[in-house]
């Protein structure tokens, strides 16, 4: 029993002494500040962003909290100029792969306007298969964005439907 006693006052101490979950004052009143600011900062924004942050919880004044929000901004326009540079490689990409689309189409339409739809077939079949790998080309960029989805898929149907004509012609000329 006497042994309970000082592990109950270490561990009551123990609590004591450990920081609370809450923002600290200094982040609540500088939250508080900022939010009327010229650039706004929303009250909960600033205090979960500056909270979950261990440089800044322990910050013991408005400077400290402005070094370490400053800190993760310089965090965060990294990993942007590294989305953006993925994001240019992915389109990089898909510009290449969308210029052989357009050769491919171009040929096909030679082809169709000739009457050779045996030969265009080919040609519009490998054409609509090009959005895929733009698709693939963003999805290999790690940044879960893709600003191309949208014309990828407007892309695929469209040159899927010109292939699945061409092939029909071109397997009722063959008949």
């Amino acid at each position: 029993m006497a042994a309970a006693i000082p592990i109950l006052l270490l561990t009551f101490l123990l609590a004591a002494a450990t920081p609370s979950a809450g923002p600290s004052y200094v982040i609540k009143t500088t939250c508080a500040a900022v939010t009327n600011a010229t650039v706004g900062t929303p009250y909960r924004y600033c205090l979960r962003t500056l909270s979950a942050n261990p440089a800044a919880a322990a910050a013991k004044d408005a400077r400290g909290l402005a070094i370490a929000a400053t800190n993760l901004t310089a965090t965060n326009v990294t990993s942007t100029e590294l989305t953006i540079t993925r994001l240019i490689d992915a389109l990089y990409n898909c510009l290449v792969t969308y210029q052989s689309m357009q050769e491919s189409i171009a040929g096909a339409l030679q082809d169709l306007n000739a009457g050779r739809f045996d030969v265009a077939s080919p040609k519009l079949r490998d054409a609509s298969f090009q959005p895929d790998f733009c698709e693939l080309a963003m999805m290999e960029s790690d940044t879960d964005k893709d600003p191309m989805s949208d014309e990828n898929s407007a892309n695929y149907l469209v040159s899927g439907m010109a292939y699945n004509i061409a092939e029909l012609i071109a397997r009722h000329a063959a008949k």
